[in-house]
């Protein structure tokens, strides 16, 4: 499955880079023959649950409560939700949040991060994720491959990738997390 963090303000609404996110992750988990999971953690989250729902997400995982209105590393449950599920790749917001917790959690799962990314594609030969970030001060693109460990894990720019079309109808599985 790949997964994409949709992150919430403190209100427990979604913001767009996760949103963003489930329009390419689409695709990939389309091409590596797996479930397109949103993962939304915060604080009275069911208008971000319902975006994520209305967005293409085929199953949520939802973990909802008062400790995760504001972001803090230690606070946060995703190395407990991808010990638990296995995730073959994981899609985060390059954002503040996702910058802090995408390199912290893949040191604890011992795998590689791609971060910053403008763009990502599926390798067929592979079975890999292809990140492309810009590279010497932006005048290089790198792509980087993560071949020998699961998940594979890279944040992307807010703003980089549109939303896909909204789809009210969309019914998916929701898991709630403790």
């Amino acid at each position: 499955d790949l997964w994409v963090f949709i992150e919430t303000d403190e209100e427990g609404k979604a913001r767009n880079v996760g949103l963003e996110l489930l329009n390419p992750g689409r695709r990939l988990a389309d091409a590596q023959g797996g479930a397109l999971v949103a993962v939304v953690i915060g604080y009275k989250t069911e208008a971000a649950v319902k975006e994520a729902a209305a967005y293409g997400a085929d199953k949520i995982i939802v973990v909802d409560g008062e400790e995760y209105q504001h972001y803090t590393t230690d606070a946060y449950a995703m190395y407990a939700l991808v010990t638990k599920y296995g995730p073959t790749t994981m899609m985060i917001g390059a954002t503040n949040e996702g910058r802090d917790m995408g390199p912290r959690l893949s040191c604890r799962l011992r795998t590689g991060l791609t971060a910053d990314c403008t763009a990502v594609d599926y390798d067929e030969e592979t079975g890999n994720i292809a990140w492309t970030r810009p590279t010497f001060g932006g005048n290089l693109l790198a792509t980087i491959m993560c071949p020998d460990h699961r998940p594979q894990i890279g944040t992307v720019r807010p703003g980089v990738f549109k939303k896909g079309e909204r789809n009210e109808d969309n019914k998916p599985e929701t898991i709630t997390e403790d």
